[in-house]
């Protein structure tokens, strides 16, 4: 036997994730293909004297930062938990 799924025995779907949100992964994910060629091709040129080994380096170093910075960014973004809590604290009182 099984319930039969209805409107009023089903759960309101939680909150859409913010714009910023999309901002945020869109512009992580251009930085993380974009930053680590223009480190690659500007060191190049004008800081290691066309060796790539150390440009190479340069460019995987710049993509674990922009992927180190999307992990930080993602760790503190507030999802909202905190301040409902709060509010249920407050309407327990």
């Amino acid at each position: 036997m099984s319930i039969p799924v209805t409107p009023s025995r089903v759960g309101k779907p939680g909150p859409d994730p913010a714009k910023r949100v999309y901002f945020k992964l869109a512009f992580f994910s251009v930085s993380l293909f974009v930053a680590p060629i223009a480190a690659y091709y500007y060191s190049k040129d004008r800081w290691f004297g066309g060796d790539a080994v150390y440009s190479g380096g340069l460019a995987a170093l710049v993509a674990n930062v922009v992927l180190f910075g999307y992990i930080v960014t993602a760790c503190l973004e507030d999802d909202g938990s905190k301040a409902e809590a709060k509010r249920q604290e407050k309407k327990s009182e």
